[in-house]
């Protein structure tokens, strides 16, 4: 996906670390979800075409042509309850957020 880090993209170890936080977190609320869960960054949000996120894409890497291969390290992770119809986000509620210490 463009402008997307998707679990696709992870190696093994990170994607099944991902999936079992996501289960860990599901865990403590009572939230219920009927698809398989799949971890992700969205750097860009909204409903946009194919040829809208290729233009995106490309106006991104003539701004910074090493972005497709960004790294850095998550400090912070917070969980939010959303309504993917809300495109405005106003209706997404954070239910928890935590700090990440490094091993």
């Amino acid at each position: 996906m463009v402008l997307e880090r998707r679990s696709d993209m992870l190696d093994e170890k990170n994607r099944c670390s991902l999936s079992n936080s996501n289960a860990a977190a599901l865990s403590c609320s009572d939230l219920r979800f009927p698809a398989a869960y799949m971890p992700h960054l969205s750097l860009l949000y909204g409903d946009l075409t194919e040829d809208e996120k290729k233009k995106a894409q490309e106006n991104t890497n003539v701004l910074d042509d090493s972005i497709s291969s960004l790294s850095f390290p998550i400090t912070r992770l917070a969980l939010y309850k959303t309504d993917t119809e809300d495109k405005t986000l106003k209706s997404w509620e954070k239910i928890a957020e935590c700090s990440l210490e490094p091993k």
